[in-house]
């Protein structure tokens, strides 16, 4: 009885082939303006080039002179985050924090003072993080191959156990 569930789990794997995202080799979905700084990074052949965004189009893009067409390997970037949205975050947890946690601060007095001290805490570790985060954000990269997908079954079969294996890779 236990043979029909096994035989109808493998005939579901082994039918559906597997599903990953298609490597569209296009600039329309970067989020990026004429004018802006952005870094782009050819893993072929070595080049970073870091400028003003002068060009912009499906098929390429221009820094400084040089132009990229959408390829494999290829790493667009933009600088760190401004320090103001650290500060609204941290502003908008520690408010939250102030008139929860700390809300036995606030027996005498209005709520709202809680909430002032403790998003005005916050916003300045929040201010500090971003301030201290120079690292990039990559807004495209190529894929250098296709990942590797396999499923496997294999049958385990022993005097006391009798059994499938399945392993996935993706």
């Amino acid at each position: 009885m236990r043979v029909i569930p096994c035989l109808a789990a493998c005939a579901m794997l082994m039918a559906s082939g597997p599903a990953s995202a298609q490597n569209v080799q296009d600039f329309s979905a970067l989020r990026a303006r004429i004018g802006e700084t952005i870094y782009v990074t050819d893993a072929a052949t070595g080049v970073e080039v870091g400028g003003k965004l002068t060009m912009l189009a499906p098929g390429a893009l221009s820094i400084d002179g040089y132009t990229f067409a959408p390829a494999e390997g290829l790493k667009i970037e933009r600088p760190g985050d401004p320090i103001w949205d650290g500060a609204l975050i941290g502003f908008g947890v520690g408010a939250l924090f102030g008139v929860t946690v700390g809300s036995e601060a606030c027996l005498n007095r209005a709520h709202w003072h809680c909430a002032v001290e403790g998003g005005t805490s916050y916003a300045l570790l929040g201010a500090i993080i971003d301030f201290a985060h120079k690292g990039r954000r990559t807004i495209y990269k190529g894929r250098l191959a296709a990942p590797r997908r396999t499923v496997r079954l294999r049958p385990d079969l022993r005097p006391d156990r009798k059994a499938v294996s399945l392993a996935l890779a993706f």
